[in-house]
């Protein structure tokens, strides 16, 4: 019998990448969008996982076809840029009901089955910027603080139910989401901070790392037998995370500063 994946946000990018590593190492594998792209090769379940019924519509439909369930991947995200005080309400609220009550909901609706068949793995995409508040994407940052915070929390709440529950932290990466972001710029008062600090950002994230790379990440993650708490991928990530540890935060928000600021 094949083993099961199920993941948010897996037609393109990150996700995409993940879906074609879980299908080679012999997984099914579902996904789960709101929007279809054409000649999809996965199983694919049109799916809003901000709309709490299309997510227990999604899970009905798996959960008739599938007796277990191995691997649920928390992947859609988006991302808006621009300052703070420029950020309209409705819009950071619509960023987090995406990053992480959307994480939530999916995660939410897989853990009963997950406790029923006594074991099962839940991954959070996160990111590095989760570790750091990046000014002029300081709801993004926030909304991944939050996811990890709530995995953490799961982590121990779902343990003696043999489930267990991590993120992965990508840092820069190349992929489509730099041109979905929503930039909200153009505020004289900030003399092109704002624009000069998300055009550094762009570019960073264009000679990122391949998707490929997280996917790889990913499959090693699930392949142990305890996930941990949180993987970041890349070498030099690796070592920013080490010293944020090490360093006292004024400096390391110096630092940011005068990379981003």
């Amino acid at each position: 019998m094949a083993k099961v994946a199920v993941i948010s946000g897996a037609t393109k990018g990150i996700g995409l990448a993940c879906a074609n590593m879980f299908s080679k190492e012999g997984y099914k594998v579902y996904c789960l969008s709101h929007n279809q792209p054409e000649n999809y090769e996965y199983e694919f379940i049109k799916c809003d996982v901000t709309n709490e019924e299309d997510v227990k519509n999604a899970f009905d439909i798996i959960n008739k076809k599938e007796l277990f369930v191995d691997v649920v991947l928390c992947n859609a995200g988006k991302g808006i840029g621009g300052p703070l005080e420029n950020t309209q309400l409705d819009v950071a609220k619509n960023l987090f009901d995406v990053n992480f009550f959307g994480a939530f909901n999916l995660a939410k609706a897989f853990i009963p089955k997950f406790k029923q068949q006594k074991f099962g793995k839940i991954l959070f995409m996160s990111s590095v910027g989760s570790i750091f508040p990046l000014p002029f994407q300081a709801f993004y940052s926030a909304s991944k603080s939050a996811l990890e915070t709530m995995a953490n929390a799961w982590r121990i709440e779902l343990a003696p139910f043999n489930i267990q529950v991590g993120c992965i932290l990508p840092g820069d990466t190349k992929t489509s989401f730099t041109q979905s972001r929503q930039n909200y710029v153009g505020d004289e008062t900030y003399n092109q901070r704002d624009v000069k600090s998300l055009k550094r950002m762009e570019k960073d994230e264009i000679n990122g790392m391949s998707p490929n790379k997280i996917a790889n990440t990913v499959r090693k993650v699930i392949s142990k037998k305890k996930v941990p708490a949180r993987t970041i991928v890349g070498g030099k990530y690796k070592i920013f995370a080490f010293l944020n540890k090490i360093l006292p935060q004024k400096l390391i928000l110096w630092i940011v500063g005068k990379i981003y600021g």
